[in-house]
Order: C-alpha cells, then sequence, then structure tokens
C-alpha cells in the first residue's frame, strides 16, 4: 500500500533537493525572526500558531523551489526555451485522450504537468484558513490566484534561463487545487459547527 501512495509522487523526486537547500536557508531566518518579533512585541506566545506559521513558511519556500528554480526538463530543454500561452485549453486541463494519443510521451508530460499544479496548490488551499482563521472562502481563492498569478509572471521575467512556462492554464489547475483544499477545510468547520469570526463593529 506504502508503494501505491508513493509511486505517484516518484516523477517530482528532482524537486527534493532545491528544496531543502532553500528551506534550510529561510528556516532559520524565519526562527530568529519570529524569536526577535515576541521578545520586542511582548505578545504571547502560541506555539500552535507559531507551528503553523512555520508549515506555512516551508511550505511557501517549497513552491518557490519548484516554480522558480531552472526547469531542466529535457522537452523544454529541446524547445530551446519557456513559452508565454494566455489561452485556456481544455487539452491541456483534462489532458484527455481525443487530443492526445494514450500512451504518448505527450500525454505523460501533460498529466504530469495538470497533477503537480493541482497538489502544488492543494496544501495551500489547507494552511490560509488555517494560519488566518477570519479569512473567507472567496478570499482564500483570490489568495491563490494572486500566488499562482505571480509565480507565473516571474517565470515569464526569468524565460531566458528558467527555461519556464508562463501558462494561464497553470494558474487555473493551481487554483483547483487550492479551491479543493478550502472546500476541504471549510466543510469541517461546517460539520463542526465553526464558522470564521466575524471582527466586532465598533460603535461611535
Amino acid at each position: 500500500m506504502l508503494r501505491h501512495l508513493i509511486y505517484p509522487l516518484l516523477p517530482y523526486r528532482s524537486f527534493a533537493f532545491p528544496i531543502l537547500v532553500l528551506a534550510s536557508i529561510v528556516v532559520p531566518c524565519w526562527l530568529v525572526f519570529r524569536v526577535y518579533r515576541h521578545r520586542t512585541g511582548g505578545h504571547p506566545l502560541s506555539y500552535r500558531r507559531e507551528i503553523l506559521l512555520l508549515i506555512f513558511v516551508v511550505y511557501l519556500s517549497g513552491v518557490a523551489a519548484a516554480t522558480l528554480t531552472p526547469n531542466r526538463s529535457s522537452r523544454l530543454i529541446a524547445e530551446g526555451k519557456g513559452r508565454l500561452e494566455l489561452r485556456p485549453s481544455l487539452a491541456s486541463l483534462t489532458c484527455s485522450s481525443a487530443n492526445l494519443p494514450s500512451g504518448s510521451t505527450a500525454r505523460a508530460f501533460c498529466v504530469h504537468n495538470a497533477r503537480g499544479n493541482v497538489m502544488l496548490f492543494f496544501p495551500l488551499g489547507i494552511l490560509i484558513p488555517l494560519v488566518w482563521r477570519r479569512l473567507r472562502f472567496w478570499r482564500g481563492i483570490q489568495i491563490a490566484i494572486a500566488v499562482s498569478v505571480s509565480i507565473e509572471l516571474v517565470q515569464y521575467l526569468s524565460t531566458a534561463w528558467s527555461n519556464r512556462n508562463a501558462d494561464v492554464n497553470d494558474v487555473i489547475l493551481n487554483v483547483l487545487g487550492a479551491s479543493l483544499g478550502l472546500a476541504i477545510v471549510f466543510l469541517l468547520r461546517l460539520l463542526r459547527g465553526t464558522r470564521p469570526a466575524v471582527p466586532a463593529v465598533r460603535r461611535a
């Protein structure tokens, strides 16, 4: 059973090293910042929130390493450079056999890319309502869109050396993954009978 859980993740093992390197730099800096913030701010320490924030920082480091480091894919190297795609494509989103032959390299690449984009942002949808408990569902979607668009913009600006593609289809898949994560958290809250607290309105 463990093999069946690990096998789908094997195509993404090349991201492990850059994630570990970036996290080893970011995490100590973050911990020093938080210790300094608590000592100078005088706020009570919440270990639960600090752990959530640390997980969130590690996750963002992983996203940055997975999306912004140079792409060594033989497919993109053969094409010579990344590309900019601003038109949504049903073929890219569904990887259907009607558009791509079953068992072909192109379809395998499409499935790998689509699944990776959904999986990449699924934790974001779970983490942001846990870190910010007053967050509304649609605000979470907006954050996911902003993060994904920012990544694609950086990829486009760094195309010359990173061989990265800037693709609106990646944004759609990212937001889909984040939406699934958000839906799970908000559904669990609904089942438990808890809702995000609404800030009190001060009376004049």
